[in-house]
């Protein structure tokens, strides 16, 4: 299996925990980093699945968002272009796709949704760990959803690490699981059936020090057993 992983345009050891988290699911993997600055595209055409990673805030100008915002930082419009390219593409490919935190948030917007670009402003809990404190928090997952159906939970506890969220749902989407303060934690597309493996989580599963929490390891595994069935069904 050959994926395609967003380049987090960071810290080279987080995106090391991309990596290390999708191994633990198939050693075997092939994984091609995807970023504007190695104008690799083309690549997504011989992969099987996507991973949209982390990383800065996304341009407000995309979202209808306050662009002076003071606490909107390290925006990245090249990114963001490049990543609607990106999901457009894996979309009309028919490829599973996987979004992580900002992975959300971008799908969120390229779906006509919209950023709340400061949850602790807005009045929430902060949702941001601290480089030696893991934030961990509860979430409701509804029932009926796919999330539910993967980890075979309806309520659960995972981390967090971030201080945007999805404020409106875009076209096409639902969301799936709130925190207990009522933060957006997952989405999926409200039309499932007949399509791939279609996820997108606020939460950081390849961070989660308890890797056998079914939010981090049924995710992966049902993930990567998606993107098998794609490929039996296209040989």
């Amino acid at each position: 299996m050959k994926l395609a992983v967003t380049d987090t345009m960071g810290s080279e050891h987080k995106f090391q925990r991309y990596i290390d988290w999708l191994k633990r699911g198939d050693p075997e993997l092939e994984l091609i980093r995807l970023s504007y600055k190695l104008d690799n595209l083309v690549v997504l055409d011989s992969c099987t699945g996507l991973v949209l990673t982390g990383g800065h805030d996304i341009d407000p100008l995309l979202y209808g968002g306050e662009v002076s915002h003071p606490k909107i930082t390290d925006v990245d419009r090249k990114r963001d272009d490049f990543e609607r390219k990106i999901i457009n593409k894996a979309l009309e490919a028919d490829i599973p796709i996987l979004g992580i935190c900002r992975g959300l948030q971008i799908v969120n917007v390229h779906f006509g949704g919209t950023i709340i670009p400061d949850i602790e402003e807005a009045g929430f809990h902060s949702h941001q760990s601290q480089s030696n404190t893991e934030c961990r928090h509860d979430i409701i997952i509804d029932r009926e959803s796919a999330l539910a159906r993967i980890s075979g939970l309806v309520a659960g506890n995972v981390n967090s690490s971030h201080h945007q969220a999805v404020q409106k749902p875009g076209n096409g989407l639902k969301v799936v699981a709130r925190s207990n303060d009522g933060i957006i934690e997952a989405t999926e597309f409200e039309e499932q059936e007949d399509k791939p493996f279609f996820l997108f989580i606020q939460w950081h599963p390849e961070r989660m020090r308890d890797f056998e929490n079914p939010l981090s390891q049924n995710i992966l595994k049902e993930f990567l057993s998606s993107i098998k069935r794609g490929m039996k069904i296209h040989t």
